[in-house]
C-alpha cells in the first residue's frame, strides 16, 4: 500500500507531539511524517498526522480553526499560565454565579488581544520564549490577535469552570484563563486541555496509541489525502493532461474532465488524477459560474503544490 496520507490519533497526556509523530515513524517503519499543529504535553485530543507526501499540505492544514475543552480554575495564577507552572499569584476568587461568568464570557469573543504566555515557543530575537523563561530571564509579554468563533460552559462548579471554545489556529487557551483570572482580580490557570476538532476533522474519528498498537494492518488506519482539505473542491483532470500539471503547465480549461463545479474563485482546489489520488493543488482566479463561456486555452488558476499522490512521476 502506498503510504501517503493522513492519521488522526488521539495524543494522550504527558508526551509531546513530536514523541506522537516518532510513535507513528515507528509504526509505520518510514520517516518522512509530520503534524497539523502541535499540542503542549500535558494537553490530550486530537492530533492530524501527515505521511509521506501528506507532510505537503502542512502548510495549508496549521491554519485551520479548532476546538478545545479547557478546564479553567480561579484564584490562583502560574507564570506558564496552566497548573504546570508555579504559583505567581492567587487571591479569593468570591462566590461569583454562573450568570455572572457568562457575561464575563461576552469579552472574550470575536477578535480579542490576547498575552502571549512567557513559557511559549514563540520567539524572542530568534530564541523561543520558554528557553529564556527557564533561565530565569524577565520576558515582556508579548500580544497578539486571535478570533474566539463561541466560548460556552461545559461544566460551572465554582472557582472550576469547563468551557468549549471554538477559536482560530494560534490561540492559546491558557492565555485566556490567564487574562480571565486577571479581569476578575483573584487569578486563573489552566488546568486541564482537551483538543476535540481540527476544522472538520473530529477526535471521535481518531485512535488511541493502545488502538494503533493493537491494530495489525495500521495503513487501514490512513485515510487518502483527498480528504486532507474537505472544505477545497475536487476538480478532475483529463487524463492527457496529467503530466501537465505535474510539470506546472498553465493550468487551462481543457485539461478538466468535469464542467459541473460552480465554486467561488479565489481558492485553493485539489486537482484530482487517476483512481481519485491528488495531482496538485491549485488556487482558481475567477468565478467558476462562468466557466461555460470560456475557451479551451483559457487560464483557470495557478499552482500551489504539486502533490502526485499516485507518483506518476516516477511510474
Amino acid at each position: 500500500m502506498n503510504k501517503d496520507g493522513i492519521m488522526l490519533v488521539d495524543k494522550p497526556a504527558g508526551i509531546t507531539s513530536h514523541d506522537v509523530v516518532d510513535f507513528i515513524r515507528g509504526k509505520l517503519k518510514m520517516r518522512r511524517v509530520g503534524h497539523a499543529g502541535i499540542l503542549d504535553p500535558a494537553a490530550t485530543g486530537l492530533m492530524v498526522i501527515l505521511i509521506g507526501k501528506g507532510t505537503k499540505f502542512s502548510s495549508f492544514m496549521v491554519n485551520m480553526s479548532k476546538t478545545y475543552v479547557g478546564r479553567f480554575v480561579f484564584g490562583a495564577a502560574t507564570d506558564t499560565y496552566d497548573q504546570e507552572g508555579k504559583v505567581v499569584f492567587g487571591s479569593d476568587p468570591g462566590d461569583i454565579s454562573r450568570d455572572e461568568f457568562e457575561n464575563l464570557l461576552k469579552n472574550y469573543t470575536g477578535e480579542i488581544e490576547q498575552i502571549i504566555p512567557p513559557f511559549s515557543a514563540a520567539k524572542r530575537g530568534g530564541i523561543a520564549s520558554y528557553k529564556l523563561a527557564r533561565k530565569g530571564e524577565d520576558i515582556t509579554p508579548g500580544h497578539k490577535v486571535v478570533r474566539v468563533d463561541s466560548i460556552e460552559i461545559v461544566e460551572f462548579a465554582w472557582p472550576e469552570v469547563a468551557l468549549n471554545i471554538s477559536c482560530s489556529a494560534g490561540t492559546y487557551v491558557r492565555s485566556i484563563a490567564h487574562q480571565m483570572g486577571q479581569s476578575l482580580g483573584c487569578g486563573g490557570h489552566l488546568k486541564s486541555l482537551r483538543r476535540s476538532s481540527i476544522g472538520n476533522f473530529n477526535v471521535t474519528s481518531s485512535s488511541t496509541f493502545d488502538e494503533i498498537e493493537a491494530c495489525e494492518d495500521i495503513e487501514s488506519m490512513i485515510m487518502p489525502l483527498k480528504q486532507a482539505l474537505p472544505s477545497s473542491p475536487a476538480i478532475f483532470i483529463k487524463p492527457q493532461y496529467y503530466g501537465a500539471v505535474l510539470n506546472g503547465r498553465p493550468f487551462m480549461k481543457k485539461f478538466i474532465a468535469l464542467n459541473n463545479y460552480r465554486g467561488k474563485g479565489d481558492e485553493i482546489s485539489m486537482l484530482m488524477g487517476p483512481d481519485e489520488k491528488v495531482l496538485a493543488l491549485a488556487k482558481l482566479n475567477m468565478l467558476w459560474k462562468a466557466i461555460d463561456k470560456l475557451g479551451p486555452s483559457e487560464i483557470m488558476g495557478t499552482y500551489v503544490r504539486v502533490i502526485d499522490e499516485g507518483c506518476l512521476r516516477s511510474g
